[in-house]
């Protein structure tokens, strides 16, 4: 659980203020689901402040890798720091294998119904459909999602000129590939890790490749429902902060 100082440092740290309306983030509601795969990553850590030196430095390598996306949807010049090349060179093989017309690119959305805001990575045509595309950086593709993105498209139903819409995860990552078992080395906030090693095998490693997983989003309404759910939550966990805003 996280503390803050007064309230304006909680609102910094857990929303917008939209036309002098504060809204809380659709991440920060979405943190208060419990993760049980990463307070285990967290238990194997040799400190708690380890992890989070590693949790700090994957959202800036993640950051990277979302601007450059970005800076490239948008058509804007752009030099490819060399420790993300192989997943931008992931994300580029992807768009080449499907129509990609951008129409809003990291743009705030307000829900004033259910009372939150959020940014969303894109709003795409993709392949002639229309939704919201979030890129993410991480291992899979976590269900989790879902409610991120269902909140992002409950709040666009609200805009008049914004037809319903899907959703989609488009996943880029990067690994060394073990040319004699296949086992997988990620490197990530600066931690090494190997999954699907072989005991036996002592590990002849490829150069480091990107690869990207593309999946479209279902049981939106679903998805929806347990977002608002989560934020009912949200509200009763910060309820003493809420009451001074």
């Amino acid at each position: 659980m996280q503390w803050y100082s007064n309230v304006d440092n909680f609102k910094a740290a857990n929303g917008y203020e939209v036309d002098g309306i504060w809204y809380p983030r659709v991440t920060s509601i979405l943190s208060i689901k419990a993760k049980p795969a990463l307070y285990m990553y967290y238990a194997n850590l040799p400190s708690y402040k380890v992890g989070e030196a590693i949790k700090t430095r994957s959202a800036e390598e993640g950051t990277l890798v979302h601007e450059t996306i970005e800076a490239i949807l948008r058509k804007e010049p752009v030099v490819v720091p060399d420790p993300i090349k192989p997943s931008i060179e992931a994300f580029m093989a992807f768009a080449s294998q499907h129509d990609i017309v951008p129409l809003k690119i990291e743009e705030q959305v307000v829900s004033k119904q259910h009372g939150y805001a959020g940014t969303i990575d894109v709003l795409a045509k993709v392949d002639g459909q229309m939704g919201v595309l979030d890129i993410k950086t991480s291992k899979g593709i976590y269900r989790d999602y879902g409610m991120q993105t269902a909140a992002y498209v409950e709040a666009f139903r609200e805009y008049p000129d914004i037809p319903p819409l899907t959703s989609w995860i488009i996943r880029i990552d990067q690994a060394r590939t073990c040319e004699w078992c296949g086992s997988k080395m990620r490197e990530k906030g600066g931690n090494v890790k190997v999954s699907g090693k072989k005991n036996t095998c002592e590990h002849k490693w490829s150069d480091m490749q990107g690869e990207f997983e593309f999946k479209h989003i279902e049981g939106l309404e679903h998805n929806v429902k347990a977002f608002l759910a989560a934020k009912t939550l949200w509200e009763w966990e910060n309820h003493d902060w809420l009451k001074k805003i």
